[in-house]
Protein backbone atom coordinates (compact mmCIF):
# COMPACT_ATOMS: atom_id res chain seq x y z
CA UNK A 1 0.00 0.00 0.00
CA UNK A 2 1.22 3.47 -0.85
CA UNK A 3 2.00 5.90 1.94
CA UNK A 4 -1.13 7.75 3.02
CA UNK A 5 -1.42 11.40 3.99
CA UNK A 6 -3.21 13.07 6.88
CA UNK A 7 -6.49 13.50 4.99
CA UNK A 8 -6.56 9.88 3.84
CA UNK A 9 -5.81 8.70 7.37
CA UNK A 10 -8.82 10.68 8.63
CA UNK A 11 -11.04 9.07 6.00
CA UNK A 12 -9.83 5.57 6.81
CA UNK A 13 -10.32 6.16 10.52
CA UNK A 14 -13.83 7.44 9.85
CA UNK A 15 -14.52 4.26 7.87
CA UNK A 16 -13.31 2.11 10.77
CA UNK A 17 -15.50 4.07 13.18
CA UNK A 18 -18.67 3.96 11.09
CA UNK A 19 -18.48 0.53 9.42
CA UNK A 20 -16.71 -1.58 12.03
CA UNK A 21 -17.18 0.10 15.41
CA UNK A 22 -20.53 1.83 14.85
CA UNK A 23 -19.56 4.97 16.74
CA UNK A 24 -19.69 8.65 15.89
CA UNK A 25 -16.93 10.73 14.35
CA UNK A 26 -16.02 12.36 17.66
CA UNK A 27 -16.46 9.96 20.58
CA UNK A 28 -13.53 8.19 22.27
CA UNK A 29 -12.62 4.63 21.26
CA UNK A 30 -12.27 2.12 24.08
CA UNK A 31 -9.56 -0.10 22.65
CA UNK A 32 -10.35 -3.18 24.75
CA UNK A 33 -14.01 -2.96 23.82
CA UNK A 34 -12.90 -2.61 20.19
CA UNK A 35 -10.79 -5.76 20.39
CA UNK A 36 -13.74 -7.68 21.83
CA UNK A 37 -16.15 -6.23 19.30
CA UNK A 38 -13.90 -7.23 16.41
CA UNK A 39 -13.16 -10.60 18.04
CA UNK A 40 -9.39 -10.16 17.85
CA UNK A 41 -7.55 -12.57 20.10
CA UNK A 42 -5.16 -10.33 22.00
CA UNK A 43 -2.46 -11.13 24.52
CA UNK A 44 -0.69 -8.58 26.71
CA UNK A 45 2.81 -9.82 27.46
CA UNK A 46 6.06 -8.15 28.62
CA UNK A 47 8.31 -7.61 25.60
CA UNK A 48 11.56 -5.77 25.04
CA UNK A 49 11.62 -1.98 24.91
CA UNK A 50 12.35 -2.25 21.20
CA UNK A 51 9.03 -3.92 20.38
CA UNK A 52 5.58 -2.36 20.79
CA UNK A 53 3.45 -5.20 19.43
CA UNK A 54 2.71 -7.81 16.81
CA UNK A 55 -0.29 -8.69 14.64
CA UNK A 56 -1.31 -11.50 12.33
CA UNK A 57 -4.34 -12.10 10.10
CA UNK A 58 -5.16 -15.27 8.18
CA UNK A 59 -5.20 -15.10 4.38
CA UNK A 60 -9.01 -15.25 4.34
CA UNK A 61 -9.11 -12.39 6.90
CA UNK A 62 -11.41 -14.44 9.12
CA UNK A 63 -9.11 -14.69 12.14
CA UNK A 64 -6.93 -11.98 13.66
CA UNK A 65 -4.36 -12.02 16.46
CA UNK A 66 -2.54 -9.26 18.32
CA UNK A 67 0.27 -9.17 20.87
CA UNK A 68 0.71 -6.00 22.93
CA UNK A 69 3.74 -5.10 25.03
CA UNK A 70 2.55 -4.81 28.64
CA UNK A 71 5.80 -3.03 29.50
CA UNK A 72 4.62 -0.06 27.43
CA UNK A 73 2.54 2.63 29.10
CA UNK A 74 -1.21 2.18 28.78
CA UNK A 75 -1.36 5.20 26.49
CA UNK A 76 1.27 3.64 24.25
CA UNK A 77 -0.62 0.31 24.33
CA UNK A 78 -3.76 2.02 23.02
CA UNK A 79 -1.75 3.56 20.19
CA UNK A 80 -0.14 0.20 19.38
CA UNK A 81 -3.55 -1.46 19.12
CA UNK A 82 -4.85 1.28 16.80
CA UNK A 83 -1.64 1.01 14.75
CA UNK A 84 -2.06 -2.75 14.36
CA UNK A 85 -5.71 -2.33 13.33
CA UNK A 86 -4.42 -0.52 10.25
CA UNK A 87 -2.31 -3.54 9.30
CA UNK A 88 -5.09 -6.01 10.10
CA UNK A 89 -7.82 -4.22 8.13
CA UNK A 90 -6.18 -2.02 5.51
CA UNK A 91 -2.96 -3.70 4.41
CA UNK A 92 -3.48 -5.04 0.87
CA UNK A 93 -1.17 -8.01 1.46
CA UNK A 94 -1.67 -9.14 5.07
CA UNK A 95 1.34 -10.76 6.68
CA UNK A 96 2.78 -11.12 10.18
CA UNK A 97 3.72 -7.66 11.35
CA UNK A 98 6.09 -6.52 14.06
CA UNK A 99 5.81 -2.94 15.30
CA UNK A 100 9.02 -1.72 16.86
CA UNK A 101 11.57 1.04 17.14
CA UNK A 102 13.64 -0.33 14.26
CA UNK A 103 10.98 0.19 11.57
CA UNK A 104 9.47 3.54 12.59
CA UNK A 105 10.80 5.23 9.45
CA UNK A 106 9.16 2.72 7.10
CA UNK A 107 6.43 4.38 4.94
CA UNK A 108 3.89 1.71 5.88
CA UNK A 109 4.61 2.28 9.56
CA UNK A 110 4.23 6.02 9.20
CA UNK A 111 0.89 5.45 7.46
CA UNK A 112 -0.23 3.18 10.29
CA UNK A 113 0.77 5.83 12.80
CA UNK A 114 -1.26 8.48 10.98
CA UNK A 115 -4.25 6.15 10.99
CA UNK A 116 -3.83 5.36 14.68
CA UNK A 117 -3.71 9.05 15.56
CA UNK A 118 -6.82 9.76 13.51
CA UNK A 119 -8.72 6.83 15.03
CA UNK A 120 -7.81 7.62 18.63
CA UNK A 121 -7.99 11.41 18.34
CA UNK A 122 -10.69 12.35 15.81
CA UNK A 123 -10.38 15.88 14.54
CA UNK A 124 -14.05 16.66 15.25
CA UNK A 125 -13.76 15.48 18.82
CA UNK A 126 -10.58 17.42 19.51
CA UNK A 127 -11.94 20.67 18.12
CA UNK A 128 -15.16 20.30 20.11
CA UNK A 129 -13.14 20.15 23.32
CA UNK A 130 -10.80 23.08 22.66
CA UNK A 131 -11.97 26.63 23.35
CA UNK A 132 -12.25 29.27 20.65
CA UNK A 133 -9.56 31.37 22.32
CA UNK A 134 -7.12 28.44 22.34
CA UNK A 135 -7.84 27.70 18.68
CA UNK A 136 -7.33 31.35 17.82
CA UNK A 137 -4.02 31.64 19.69
CA UNK A 138 -2.86 28.17 18.55
CA UNK A 139 -1.88 27.48 22.16
CA UNK A 140 -3.87 24.77 23.94
CA UNK A 141 -3.29 25.07 27.68
CA UNK A 142 -2.08 22.25 29.90
CA UNK A 143 -5.46 21.74 31.57
CA UNK A 144 -7.10 21.15 28.20
CA UNK A 145 -4.31 18.82 27.09
CA UNK A 146 -4.65 16.71 30.21
CA UNK A 147 -8.42 16.54 29.85
CA UNK A 148 -8.07 15.38 26.24
CA UNK A 149 -5.44 12.78 27.15
CA UNK A 150 -7.71 11.29 29.79
CA UNK A 151 -10.78 11.47 27.53
CA UNK A 152 -9.15 9.73 24.57
CA UNK A 153 -6.76 7.49 26.52
CA UNK A 154 -3.61 8.62 24.76
CA UNK A 155 -0.12 9.67 25.77
CA UNK A 156 0.90 13.29 26.11
CA UNK A 157 3.37 13.13 23.25
CA UNK A 158 0.87 11.48 20.92
CA UNK A 159 -1.69 14.22 21.56
CA UNK A 160 0.78 17.07 21.12
CA UNK A 161 2.05 15.64 17.82
CA UNK A 162 -1.52 15.19 16.55
CA UNK A 163 -2.45 18.78 17.43
CA UNK A 164 0.68 20.02 15.68
CA UNK A 165 -0.11 17.99 12.55
CA UNK A 166 -3.64 19.45 12.50
CA UNK A 167 -2.14 22.96 12.87
CA UNK A 168 -4.11 23.47 16.07
CA UNK A 169 -0.87 24.45 17.83
CA UNK A 170 2.36 25.84 16.46
CA UNK A 171 5.57 23.77 16.22
CA UNK A 172 7.29 25.99 18.80
CA UNK A 173 4.41 25.64 21.25
CA UNK A 174 4.42 21.88 20.68
CA UNK A 175 8.08 21.74 21.68
CA UNK A 176 7.28 23.64 24.87
CA UNK A 177 4.49 21.22 25.74
CA UNK A 178 6.68 18.20 25.01
CA UNK A 179 9.16 19.54 27.55
CA UNK A 180 6.66 19.16 30.41
CA UNK A 181 6.90 16.41 32.99
CA UNK A 182 3.37 15.27 32.36
CA UNK A 183 3.07 12.99 35.39
CA UNK A 184 3.81 15.93 37.68
CA UNK A 185 1.35 18.13 35.82
CA UNK A 186 -1.31 15.42 36.07
CA UNK A 187 -0.67 14.71 39.74
CA UNK A 188 -0.90 18.38 40.68
CA UNK A 189 -4.36 18.50 39.06
CA UNK A 190 -5.66 15.30 40.63
CA UNK A 191 -5.70 13.09 37.55
CA UNK A 192 -5.27 9.32 37.62
CA UNK A 193 -1.72 8.51 36.51
CA UNK A 194 -2.47 4.97 35.25
CA UNK A 195 -2.45 6.18 31.65
CA UNK A 196 1.23 7.08 31.91
CA UNK A 197 2.42 3.80 33.39
CA UNK A 198 2.67 0.21 32.19
CA UNK A 199 0.04 -2.39 32.99
CA UNK A 200 -2.26 -5.21 31.82
CA UNK A 201 0.42 -7.90 32.01
CA UNK A 202 -1.12 -11.30 31.41
CA UNK A 203 -4.44 -9.96 30.14
CA UNK A 204 -6.17 -12.00 27.41
CA UNK A 205 -8.95 -10.66 25.22
CA UNK A 206 -10.86 -12.99 22.93
CA UNK A 207 -12.58 -16.37 22.84
CA UNK A 208 -9.55 -18.67 22.88
CA UNK A 209 -10.63 -20.11 26.24
CA UNK A 210 -14.21 -20.63 25.06
CA UNK A 211 -13.04 -22.51 21.99
CA UNK A 212 -10.75 -24.67 24.09
CA UNK A 213 -13.63 -25.44 26.47
CA UNK A 214 -15.88 -26.36 23.54
CA UNK A 215 -13.28 -28.83 22.27
CA UNK A 216 -13.07 -30.35 25.75
CA UNK A 217 -16.84 -30.56 26.19
CA UNK A 218 -17.11 -32.29 22.81
CA UNK A 219 -14.46 -34.83 23.90
CA UNK A 220 -12.17 -33.70 21.09
CA UNK A 221 -9.31 -33.01 23.51
CA UNK A 222 -8.40 -34.46 26.89
CA UNK A 223 -8.67 -32.60 30.18
CA UNK A 224 -4.89 -32.42 30.30
CA UNK A 225 -4.74 -30.87 26.85
CA UNK A 226 -7.51 -28.44 27.79
CA UNK A 227 -5.62 -27.29 30.89
CA UNK A 228 -2.45 -27.05 28.82
CA UNK A 229 -4.21 -24.69 26.41
CA UNK A 230 -5.47 -22.54 29.27
CA UNK A 231 -1.97 -22.39 30.76
CA UNK A 232 -0.66 -21.35 27.36
CA UNK A 233 -2.63 -18.10 27.53
CA UNK A 234 -2.00 -17.62 31.24
CA UNK A 235 -5.61 -18.20 32.25
CA UNK A 236 -6.45 -16.87 35.72
CA UNK A 237 -3.18 -14.98 36.20
CA UNK A 238 -4.57 -11.46 35.72
CA UNK A 239 -7.71 -9.40 36.06
CA UNK A 240 -9.24 -7.60 33.12
CA UNK A 241 -9.42 -3.87 33.77
CA UNK A 242 -11.85 -2.66 31.12
CA UNK A 243 -11.02 1.01 31.47
CA UNK A 244 -7.23 0.68 31.77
Amino acid sequence: MKKINLETADLMAAKMRSEYLRISSSEPVNMKTTLRQLNILTLYRPLSDELFGFSLVTSDRQHRFMLVNSNSTRGRQHFTIAHELYHLYFDENPKPHFCGVSNLADPAERSANLFASALLMPKDGLLQNISASELSSKEVNVDTLLRLEQLYGISHRTLVVRLKELHVITPSYAETMLGLTITQESLSRGYDLALYYKGNEGLIIGDFGSKARRLFDEDRISEGHYLELLNLIGYGKSEDCVRC
